[in-house]
Formats: structure tokens, sequence, C-alpha cells
């Protein structure tokens, strides 16, 4: 599957089958993650592997996503926004979100490719999330990711109720759209 067919069959799992999933197909989504573009090449994103049940049960009930721990790997992504503040001044909160957003839909595309099921979930909690997995005060808990084999009644389809193309694509200037 190339990316595009990946993007365009992507769904949102939220409940997870008994079937193992690899570890080491974990560390190639991760590897996935790390290969996203950045500003200023600085590496500011990180990750928590998450595999504990009790960790994972605290995790949906603190994201209000019931089900998500069933999910064999939950995949936590975080940025230190620090690193960036040296390059780019208060600009780097807003570009450590971005750099961790890229690395997501990186490991999002590839566990599409790969047919595992998989959710953004961004209804986080910073306080509780950071508690729970001891994440240093200044880091930015940006996505926590379920991930496993879909279970027969646990993926949404992603809305398909997408504006036209022509609706959102302007050519020179704003309103000016000649697609």
């Amino acid at each position: 599957m190339d990316v595009y067919e990946a993007m365009k069959s992507r769904k949102t799992t939220f409940s997870f089958s008994d079937k193992p999933l690899k570890e080491e197909t974990i560390i190639k989504l991760l590897d996935a993650a790390r290969l996203a573009p950045g500003a200023g090449a600085v590496h500011e994103v990180e990750f928590i592997v998450v595999t504990e049940q009790q960790k994972k049960d605290e995790l949906s009930r603190i994201c209000i996503t019931p089900r998500i721990n069933s999910a064999p790997f939950i995949i936590v992504v975080l940025c230190d926004p620090r690193k960036l503040r040296n390059a780019f001044a208060e600009e780097g909160d807003v570009f450590c979100i971005e750099n961790a957003s890229l690395a997501i839909e990186n490991i999002i595309l590839y566990a599409t490719e790969l047919e595992i099921g998989n959710a953004w979930i961004a209804t986080i909690q910073q306080k509780e999330v950071k508690r729970l997995l001891q994440i240093p005060e200044d880091y930015i808990v940006r996505g926590i990711i379920p991930l496993g084999y879909p279970a027969k009644d646990g993926t949404v389809t992603s809305p398909n109720i997408l504006p036209r193309l022509q609706e959102i694509t302007h050519v020179e200037s704003f309103n000016n759209k000649a697609i």
C-alpha cells in the first residue's frame, strides 16, 4: 500500500482483538515516527510505550476513551518545548506540538499500511497523564496512540464528510478559487 492509499483507507480503532502484536512492529512504528520532519532539525519528540494493563486502564479513563485499554500497546507521544525555545523563542512551543503531530501522523500511516488498528487520542488531561507516567512538568503530551489488531466491532471509519478541494483551495490570493 502506498502512502496515498494509507491516507484514504485509514480508520480510527477504539477496540482491539486479542491477536498479539510483535514488539518488533512497535519498534518499526517508533522508527517511522523518528523519521518525521521537524523544525530546525531539533529532535525534541519522545515516546513512552505502555504495556502494563493497569496503566492502560488508567490512560483509557483519563482520556475518556473506553476500550483503548484493550490495545496491546499504547504509545504516548510527548515533546520538550525547551529544546525548541532555544532556537525559536516562544514559537518553540508551537513547533514542538507540530513536530510531535508529524511523528504521530507517521505512526498512524505506517500502522495503516501494516493493517494495525490505531487512533490518535488528543483528549488529554496533561496533569493526570504526566502524573501517571512520571513525565516532567515542562513536557507537552501531544497524543496517545493505541495500537493493535482491530476487534470486529472496534473500527470507526473516518468521516467522509470532507470539503471538496475547490472549496478549500485558493490560487495566488484568498478567495481566488480557480480549481
